[in-house]
Parts: C-alpha cells; sequence; structure tokens
C-alpha cells in the first residue's frame, strides 16, 4: 500500500518492433524488440516477446521496502571503547 511519502513509479520507454526472415523460403518471421527509456536514452533489445514481457513484469514488481535507520548508539562514559 502507497503511504503518502513515497512518490508513485513512473516509467516511460520508446517500443520499437520489427520482424526479421530467415533467409530460407517458407521459415516463420521472427519478432525482434527494444525498449529505449526515454528519460536516459539507455536501449535493451529483446529476441522475444516473452523476454520483454519478463522484463516489463520485473520491472513493475514491488519494490522491497525501505530500511529504516538505526538509531546510533552512544557509548556510555563507563564504556572503554
Amino acid at each position: 500500500m502507497l503511504t503518502p511519502a513515497q512518490p508513485l513509479r513512473y516509467l516511460s520507454y520508446l517500443l520499437r518492433y520489427w520482424e526479421e526472415r530467415e533467409p530460407k523460403p517458407g521459415q516463420p518471421a521472427m519478432w525482434r524488440f527494444s525498449l529505449e527509456d526515454v528519460e536516459t536514452g539507455e536501449r535493451r533489445g529483446f529476441a522475444n516477446l516473452e523476454a520483454l514481457v519478463a522484463f516489463l513484469q520485473a520491472k513493475m514488481a514491488p519494490e522491497p521496502p525501505e530500511a529504516e535507520p538505526h538509531a546510533t548508539e552512544e557509548p556510555s562514559p563507563n564504556d572503554p571503547r
């Protein structure tokens, strides 16, 4: 559940996909995919639709909660440290 302190995640990609044909007639075409992060320009290529979907599902997975900051322990005056 989102709390007011947690910003919503927003990701934006440019999706490209194209058909690659095998040189042999009668062979099925293969589809290739790429995503470009519009903020950073980083590109990722995918050999098939399953790999693309797996990447997107991983990006949409819940983020682990942030660790609580630990209070720093002050040594007591009798501590030999």
